[in-house]
């Protein structure tokens, strides 16, 4: 079981060890966003750009809120994403949204209430995109076809993808059917998973005005899409390089949509100790959270940063989920501290893809969402209860039971 990555060097917010802290909790701290947003609004509009934040990595309504004010708006992935993004806009910025396969019976939907829509393929734009181009402005990922990402599960570009149209399919349709593209306002593509410089991204431009420069010339916008570290990657020259190739040459409209780079660091995951215990020559902590709070902790197998661990501690624990299933684990830390029941231990770098994808597996229930405010104060934002756990299931006959 690794020790490694255990290790946070996060200033973590005293008041999340307060007993009044309901665990397991879900904090997001709104100057760390807001300053994480500002942050990147800054350097996008230097640039020439627009910055937008896509919602699949936390999609809290609160937090939304708090992007607003700096962003140009939202990125989205379905219909009801679509639907939050507006509703938080409240008429300023603009929505856009793509996804590997749209629903006939919801691009009406979409349409009324999303300015930009990216269709996957030639063939769903064949068949969709004239019913709402009327509405929305319509366009197409594209596959640029190169792979930065060593991990294949996260490589938007790994062969056979299912995302976006090859730029040689690309411009053998802008050949074969000139007239069928006067319709097409724009390209959105991603091909980039963490990563910690632009070069790849300046890379992914030029081998776009190389191999398609005739459609860029014919359309209004573009969308980079996400997967870069904004906000640690400390040369910026190579991103402004690439916005002013496409605005300069092309005169597009250039858009920018990173998600967890957004929250990654602004989120807590706060765990309550229930139990500690020997077993086979290993301490063990149960928390009363779960992998299921943090699938991608099970889903890939690494050990989440804890605040307080360190490789040479003298006290050392599996720190172990409540749940039956044997491999739900976080993984070794060891601590200056020795854990006993009630002892919290807070996950930190946990704002990326936890609360879109926690679950109620064993009616274990998710955390509870707390707000940290700038005069540095936690607001419960919600709480989930036995009425959450029925709901799911589409039954609330008993919830009175």
């Amino acid at each position: 079981m690794a020790l490694g990555n255990s290790r946070s060097d996060v200033a973590v917010p005293a008041m999340l060890s307060e007993a009044a802290l309901e665990t397991p909790a879900f904090v997001y701290d709104e100057v760390a966003i807001a300053a994480a947003a500002r942050g990147l609004a800054n350097l996008v509009h230097r640039c020439g750009g627009k910055a937008l934040y896509a919602l699949k990595p936390l999609s809290l309504p609160g937090v939304l809120d708090v992007m607003a004010p700096w962003i140009d708006g939202f990125a989205a992935s379905s219909l009801c994403e679509v639907r939050l993004a507006r509703s938080v806009l409240a008429g300023r910025g603009s929505v856009h949204v793509t996804t590997p396969g749209f629903r006939p019976d919801e691009i009406e939907a979409i349409a009324e209430v999303c300015d930009y829509i990216a269709f996957n393929s030639l063939s769903q734009w064949s068949a969709l995109s004239g019913r709402v181009a009327d509405r929305a402005r319509c366009g197409l990922r594209v596959n640029p076809g190169l792979s930065f990402v060593p991990d294949k599960r996260y490589d938007p570009c790994r062969p056979h993808s299912k995302l976006g149209v090859g730029l040689t399919d690309l411009a053998a349709w802008a050949r074969a059917e000139p007239a069928a593209i006067d319709g097409l306002t724009g390209l959105h593509f991603h091909t980039n998973c963490e990563g910690r410089s632009f070069l790849p991204l300046l890379e992914t431009v030029r081998r776009m005005d190389e191999a398609v420069g005739g459609v860029l010339g014919r359309i209004q916008w573009v969308n980079l899409g996400g997967g870069y570290e904004y906000g640690q990657i400390e040369d910026d020259q190579p991103f402004s390089q690439a916005v002013g190739l496409l605005r300069d040459k092309y005169h597009l409209e250039v858009f920018v949509e990173p998600g967890a780079a957004l929250v990654r660091a602004s989120c807590y995951l706060v765990a309550s100790v229930l139990d500690v215990f020997n077993a086979d020559g290993r301490r063990v902590a149960v928390l009363d959270t779960t992998v299921n709070h943090m699938p991608e902790v099970f889903e890939y197998q690494f050990a989440p940063p804890v605040a307080g661990a360190s490789e040479t501690g003298p006290h050392r624990y599996v720190l172990a989920g409540c749940t039956c299933l044997a491999g739900d684990l976080f993984g070794e830390h060891a601590f200056a501290e020795a854990l006993r029941p009630g002892s919290r231990v807070v996950f930190t770098q946990a704002g990326a893809y936890t609360q879109v994808k926690w679950n109620w597996f064993n009616g274990v229930r998710p955390p509870a969402v707390y707000a940290l405010d700038a005069d540095r104060q936690l607001t419960v934002r919600k709480r989930p209860d036995y009425a959450d756990f029925l709901r799911q299931y589409g039954d609330e006959v008993h919830a009175t039971h």
